[in-house]
C-alpha cells in the first residue's frame, strides 16, 4: 500500500510539471504566433514562424517523454493542442507570408474562378481537411507516376487531391502533406518534419515517416510508418499497419536532416471512435 501510495504521489507530480512546462510551451508558441502579424519585414516574420516551429518540436518532446504517464484524456488533449497550434502556424504563414504556387492539373478552367466563386466553394466544402492548402499542389492526376523533384517540395508543404490509380514519390524532407480524396495510389514520402493529414482516401498504399499522422474518413489503407508520435485515426475502416521497411536511396540522410529521431510509436494507434479498452475493429497490425 506505501508503494502504490508513492507511486500514484510520483505520477501526479510528473503530471504537474508536465502540464505546466507543457503550458508555457504552449503560450509562447501562441504569443510568437500574435506577433507575427504585427511585423513588417518578411524576413522576421519567417524567423519568427520557424521559432514558432520550433516551438511545436519542443511540445512534441515532452508530449513523447510523458507518454509513460500521462493519462489518456491528458495525451489526447495534449496531442491535439499540438495539432491546432501546428495548424495554426500553417494558417499564419500563408497569410503572412503567401508564396506562388506550383499548380498541376486543370490551371485554365481555376484561373477562371472569381473571388466570390472560391469563396463559396470554400464555405460549402465538407471535409475536414479541405480548408489547407499547401506550397505545391498536385491535383486531379490518373493512372500516372508522379516523381516530384526534390528542389519543388523540400521542406514545403504539399498537397496531393484527387489522386487515382496513380504512384507518388515524395523523396525529400518535407514540411506538411495533406492528402485528400486518394484511391488506388502508392505513396512513398520522405520524412516529414510535421504531420500527414489523410481525409476520404481508399485501396491505397502509404511509406511514411513523420512527426505525427492524423487519418480521417479513409478506407482499406495500408500503412508502413514511422511515427513519433500516435497515429490518430477517425471514421475510418480497414486499416492496416506496419513498420515502415521500404525506403529510397537518400532516405537515411533526410531523415538525419528531419530530426525526427528513432521513436516510432507505429503499433499505438488511437481511434477516436473506439473508447473500449478492447483492440478497435478499424484498423489490425500487419504481421
Amino acid at each position: 500500500a506505501v508503494v502504490s501510495t508513492q507511486s500514484t504521489g510520483q505520477s501526479a507530480e510528473q503530471l504537474n510539471v508536465f502540464l505546466s512546462d507543457f503550458g508555457v510551451q504552449r503560450i509562447e508558441i501562441e504569443r510568437i504566433l500574435e506577433k507575427v502579424v504585427e511585423l513588417g519585414s518578411d524576413v522576421e516574420k519567417k524567423n519568427q514562424l520557424n521559432n514558432a516551429q520550433e516551438g511545436i518540436g519542443k511540445l512534441q518532446t515532452l508530449l513523447n517523454d510523458a507518454l509513460s504517464y500521462l493519462p489518456a484524456y491528458d495525451l489526447r488533449k495534449s496531442q491535439d493542442t499540438v495539432t491546432t497550434l501546428t495548424e495554426k502556424i500553417a494558417r499564419v504563414q500563408q497569410d503572412c507570408l503567401p508564396k506562388k504556387k506550383f499548380a498541376f492539373g486543370k490551371k485554365k478552367k481555376a484561373a477562371l474562378h472569381t473571388k466570390a466563386q472560391e469563396k463559396a466553394s470554400v464555405k460549402n466544402e465538407t471535409n475536414k481537411f479541405a480548408k489547407y492548402t499547401g506550397d505545391v499542389i498536385y491535383e486531379n492526376k490518373s493512372s500516372v507516376t508522379l516523381d516530384i523533384p526534390k528542389s519543388e517540395i523540400h521542406k514545403k508543404d504539399v498537397l496531393l487531391k484527387n489522386l487515382t490509380n496513380c504512384t507518388v514519390n515524395l523523396h525529400s524532407v518535407i514540411g506538411t502533406l495533406h492528402c485528400t480524396n486518394c484511391t488506388n495510389c502508392t505513396f512513398s514520402i520522405g520524412p516529414i518534419t510535421g504531420s500527414i493529414f489523410l481525409e476520404n482516401c481508399s485501396n491505397s498504399t502509404y511509406h511514411v515517416t513523420c512527426q505525427q499522422a492524423r487519418i480521417h474518413a479513409t478506407q482499406n489503407a495500408t500503412f508502413y510508418i514511422h511515427v513519433s508520435s500516435r497515429p490518430f485515426i477517425e471514421d475510418c475502416i480497414g486499416l492496416r499497419v506496419g513498420r515502415r521497411e521500404q525506403f529510397y536511396g537518400d532516405y537515411e540522410k533526410d531523415f538525419s536532416e528531419a530530426g525526427l529521431g528513432e521513436t516510432n510509436k507505429w503499433s499505438d494507434v488511437d481511434d477516436f471512435n473506439w473508447l473500449s479498452k478492447d483492440h478497435s475493429p478499424n484498423w489490425q497490425l500487419i504481421d
